[in-house]
């Protein structure tokens, strides 16, 4: 494999790394990949191992077919969740599968995020969807996931975790920790007080006119 391989797995490890210092994944929940489309390579965190200690030699690495081509470890059991999102958005490379908590909390409860209260959250994500339940190994993990991620970059999987894409994995980390940031202010904040939301008019205003929310970006 030439430098464009070893580069891949150099982002798999330190965004592994990170998410793993930031508690956004555990010892057996989480994957995160990254689509060669000049290849059709995947390349994919493995099965079974602490993010902390994931190194180059164990990504793995399958070819178009889902058959793993390198690594010294098994490859993880959710690439077809993976495989499915990127395929549904041509535009993206790179995929996080998180069990970030406070986001996972509302997978667990098969809510939809909706939030008026935070501008960030108004224009990053205006809603975060959660698809039903889809059995964990099986291709129905990724069950409806093609069309719900088509206009949402983030997007919850019923009482599962949630899932991320990207042009790259900063693209896609980043949106999961901004989200999981937001919602854990909220949660602070109903230990202060009733949440103010923003006023309808002045929230849709600023989702309709700047330029750089969800509706103006799709």
């Amino acid at each position: 494999m030439g430098n464009k391989a070893n580069e891949i797995k150099q982002e798999i490890v330190l965004y592994s790394k990170i998410l793993d210092e930031k508690g956004l994944v555990n010892t057996l929940e989480g994957n995160i990949s990254i689509l060669d489309r000049e290849t059709g390579e995947l390349y994919i965190t493995p099965s079974g191992t602490r993010k902390k200690f994931v190194n180059e030699d164990l990504v793995a690495v399958l070819n178009k077919d889902g058959e793993q081509i390198a690594g010294t470890a098994k490859k993880s059991s959710e690439y077809l969740l993976h495989e499915a999102a990127l395929k549904a958005r041509p535009d993206c490379n790179a995929v996080a599968h998180i069990h970030a908590p406070y986001l996972t909390a509302y997978a667990y409860c098969g809510k939809d995020i909706k939030l008026k209260c935070s501008t960030t959250f108004a224009l990053v994500y205006e809603e975060i969807p959660c698809l039903p339940y889809g059995e964990a190994g099986t291709v129905h993990i990724a069950d409806g996931i093609e069309e719900a991620i088509k206009e949402h970059d983030l997007i919850l999987l019923g009482n599962h975790g949630c899932v991320a894409v990207g042009k790259t994995m900063e693209d896609a980390v980043k949106i999961v920790e901004a989200a999981e940031e937001v919602l854990k202010i909220v949660d602070i904040t109903k230990n202060i007080g009733p949440v103010k939301d923003i006023p309808d008019d002045k929230y849709e205003s600023l989702l309709n006119n700047h330029p750089g929310s969800r509706r103006n970006r799709y």
